[in-house]
């Protein structure tokens, strides 16, 4: 089992929503300050304890706040992704990384936690991970120059869901998939987004995005 990378946790805290961090620095800076001073008494050991978490909680309190910063810039970019034009052709001249960005925020539209695997984990080509609730969903993404996608890509896609016990895969392309590869999918938790639906797909993240930035824009006072 591939060990857990700082970096990794680092990812983590800056996929929390931005005021999530806000939250947790406010908390820590209350509790260590004030809250945990005065649960020591006269015990000298926590009266000491409690002088150095004093001294620690604004260096603390700083690091959740510059965390909320990186969140807000992460999720600024992933807006400006999405000003793109989305389109086949586009999405087909994306670089890797920037497709899977653009994916990355279509799922986080649809309610789920999304981290990106390492790329040097032995993964066998999962890019992300859903998680929503107890599921588990592992993710490919794929720019097939091709028209057709057969089967052995879905097929090994669905043997690394099998041993990591995930609840389903989703495998997405710009092209389309050949019968063999949707009938290997049929009844199971296997889910194929190529081609128009892929467009479709980032297109409605797109629109998300500019009604959220018009529903939130400041009202212009008439004079």
């Amino acid at each position: 089992m591939a060990r857990r990378t700082s970096s990794g946790r680092l990812d983590d805290g800056v996929e929390l929503p931005w005021w999530v961090s806000v939250v947790f620095a406010a908390i820590i800076y209350i509790f260590l300050n004030w809250i945990f001073p005065s649960l020591a008494g006269s015990n000298v050991f926590l009266k000491n304890l409690a002088a150095a978490a004093q001294a620690s909680a604004g260096l603390l309190a700083l690091l959740f706040l510059v965390l909320a910063g990186l969140s807000l810039l992460l999720e600024y970019r992933r807006r400006r992704l999405l000003d793109l034009q989305v389109s086949l052709a586009t999405i087909r001249a994306l670089p890797r990384r920037r497709f899977e960005q653009f994916v990355a925020e279509a799922f986080h539209g649809q309610g789920y936690a999304v981290s990106e695997r390492d790329s040097a984990a032995p993964d066998r080509g999962v890019d992300l991970v859903l998680t929503r609730g107890n599921e588990k969903v592992l993710v490919q993404c794929r720019r097939w120059r091709s028209e057709t996608i057969d089967i052995a890509p879905v097929r090994q896609l669905y043997d690394v869901m099998v041993s990591e016990q995930a609840s389903g895969c989703t495998l997405l392309a710009s092209g389309a998939y050949s019968n063999d590869a949707l009938r290997f999918a049929a009844g199971k938790p296997i889910r194929l987004i190529g081609g128009q639906a892929l467009e479709k797909m980032l297109r409605g993240v797109k629109r998300a995005a500019g009604a959220a930035d018009t529903a939130h824009a400041p009202e212009s006072s008439l004079s």
